[in-house]
């Protein structure tokens, strides 16, 4: 996307424009790490991300005395990943491992990293089922003003609404299973989602209903 934007910038395209809702791992990795609620053992950290971040952006997790792994997404990925990280814990010698090593090296690609500063700023952002988590947006740099879209077009701010009884936050936490929602397979159903967990087919409560769990 940043590299989209640059070239439409450079063609004076007038036609085209962006409305970031971009989102950042490693806020979202820090505010898990500081909720007092939980006691996480450690992260599989996502492949894909990690092409471009490298293992910089999960420094905090080792640094906190958490597991963290760097993991594909084929369930011989997972199983691997859960066995490094419990090695990790084992020999309490924490870093941030790769086991997606097909696609994911420790510098990651610096040049789209610098691209996307080029383009983009930290921005605060609202988190479904989490709130709002600072910094963890991404927002499109004053120069590029006149391809944003929230600056050319009328665009209301839509406030984000948490639907009653919906325990999203708690699930994606992990601090309760989608069966303990009230609402999981009986008002929130692939069919008719109410929450995050639900609206997308990788969500955890998607998931318990594809796998049968």
């Amino acid at each position: 996307m940043a590299s989209t934007l640059q070239s439409a910038q450079r063609k004076g395209l007038t036609n085209f424009s962006v409305f970031s809702v971009h989102k950042t791992v490693p806020p979202a990795i820090q505010a898990l790490l500081d909720d007092p609620e939980l006691n996480i053992d450690g992260f599989l950290c996502p492949g894909h991300v990690s092409v471009i971040t490298g293992t910089a952006a999960y420094r905090s997790i080792p640094e906190a005395g958490r597991a963290a792994v760097i993991t594909g997404f084929e369930p011989v990925d997972i199983i691997d990943g859960i066995l490094m990280s419990l090695q990790q814990i084992r020999e309490g010698r924490y870093e941030v491992a790769i086991q997606y090593a097909r696609g994911v090296a420790q510098e990651g690609n610096r040049r789209a990293r610098q691209l996307m500063a080029e383009v983009f700023e930290p921005a605060d952002a609202d988190w479904r089922g989490l709130g709002l988590i600072p910094g963890s947006g991404l927002s499109i740099r004053p120069e590029h003003t006149s391809l944003n879209a929230l600056n050319r077009f009328p665009l209301p701010e839509i406030p984000s609404v948490e639907f009653e009884g919906c325990r999203c936050g708690d699930i994606l936490r992990g601090v309760i299973s989608p069966t303990a929602c009230r609402l999981f397979r009986k008002a929130c159903t692939p069919v008719n989602p109410i929450g995050p967990c639900m609206v997308s087919s990788e969500g955890t409560c998607a998931a318990y209903i594809k796998y049968e769990v």
